[in-house]
């Protein structure tokens, strides 16, 4: 054929592919709803009692397509050799073992390390000392080995007379920092309250106890903290007085026109022991806590004061000079069995106060030339002196 006949052919199969694309499309817009709306941009007529079709459903027109066909193999039967069928073997049930009870000892618990021990907190002693920078007096705390030595006062008056709260967390003591002169004797003391932190040593804040108006001195504590029971001249006489340690509640102990001083609390709570000189002589007395039964526990011809009770109410401890020097001696809390445990006539000792399980005393005394603080071994009767300065140590309280 020649190029014109090809080209015939060419336009003839053309012209047929766009009549037959034609009648498909005029086949589609006849019988396929969507395909109406995308033509007309109508939508499609309702058929009255049907389900609008979301889509058409068409079947296309066959394709024939050519497929290869593999050749076909017929299977020959293989015949397998048959086994007759053989029951499983039968196991007899197992019996468990039924479990007895032990009768076996039990082994004790394995030992472990036990825990580490908490380092024990320092006991400290509270005095009175000649150390300060003006000439002084000011309140120290040290370790009962002498360590750790503190100013907790600092102060540019005289502060003396420290004693321990019962759970040792404060210190009452008496100051002259309200005075003109600032000095022991030369004006009335007021009692402070002093925080103080065992773990450190360190003095935390302060607080005025008496107004500062009168002489007050000599503070001690009630058991329960609650209350001090101190020595005052506001009356023209020294007598016992009880205030409450929020300052409230101050109440007169005795009313004797001849001076009562240097007062301590019975660990009971129940009686205060104090010096009196209404026998003539100083004496120790004992007063229940509301001012009765007062009792002449002494009865010497010569000075006694300072009682101290020991922890465990037993025992009372004081200064006496009946033997010609200050001594200590103890005595049964009735007045018993008077007896000295100093037995130091060459020199003088103070007021001396008990450790927390009573087996040693904390006292000062000048043995060595000057005033120092020493403890006492009661058991072995060895005194060892901790402060060791050329200053002047005096009244001395252990920490509770």
């Amino acid at each position: 054929m020649t190029r014109r006949h090809w080209m015939a052919v060419i336009l003839l199969c053309m012209l047929a592919c766009l009549l037959a694309a034609g009648f498909a499309a005029a086949w589609a817009v006849r019988n396929i709803p969507g395909v109406a709306r995308l033509v007309y941009g109508e939508p499609p007529s309702p058929t009255p009692f049907a389900t609008p079709t979301l889509r058409a459903t068409f079947t296309p027109l066959p394709i024939a397509t050519p497929t290869l066909q593999p050749p076909t193999v017929s299977p020959q039967p293989v015949d397998l050799p048959t086994e007759p069928p053989t029951d499983p073997p039968t196991v007899p049930p197992t019996e468990l073992p039924t479990e007895q009870p032990s009768t076996a000892t039990p082994l004790p618990p394995s030992p472990t390390s036990p825990p580490p021990r908490p380092t024990p907190r320092p006991q400290w002693i509270a005095f009175e000392t000649h150390r300060g920078s003006r000439g002084d007096y000011e309140v120290y705390v040290m370790t009962t080995t002498g360590d750790r030595l503190t100013n907790l006062t600092n102060n540019w008056a005289d502060d003396v007379s420290p004693v321990w709260s019962p759970n040792g967390r404060r210190i009452a003591f008496v100051s002259f920092r309200d005075t003109l002169a600032g000095k022991w004797g030369m004006g009335p003391g007021t009692i402070y309250l002093l925080d103080f932190d065992p773990d450190t040593g360190t003095a935390g804040n302060l607080f005025r106890l008496t107004d500062g108006s009168n002489d007050d001195g000599w503070p001690t504590w009630s058991p329960d903290g609650q209350r001090i029971a101190f020595q005052s001249n506001r009356t023209g006489n020294w007598d016992i007085w009880i205030i409450n340690v929020d300052g409230t509640g101050l109440t007169q102990l005795t009313h004797s026109p001849a001076d009562d001083e240097h007062p301590d609390w019975a660990p009971d709570g129940k009686k205060i022991a104090f010096s009196s000189k209404r026998g003539g002589d100083s004496d120790i007395w004992g007063i229940n806590v509301d001012g009765s039964n007062p009792v002449n526990l002494t009865n010497a011809p010569r000075r006694d004061r300072y009682p101290m009770w020991s922890p465990d109410g037993k025992t009372i401890a004081f200064n006496t000079n009946r033997n010609g020097d200050q001594e200590i001696y103890f005595m049964n809390a009735d007045g018993s069995n008077q007896r000295n445990v100093s037995k130091s006539p060459k020199s003088t000792e103070g007021l001396a106060d008990w450790s927390p399980d009573g087996k040693r005393l904390v006292l000062y005394s000048d043995r060595s030339g000057n005033k120092e603080i020493y403890i006492v071994d009661l058991a072995s009767g060895q005194w060892t002196n901790i402060s060791n300065n050329p200053a002047s140590d005096e009244f001395c309280t252990w920490q509770p």
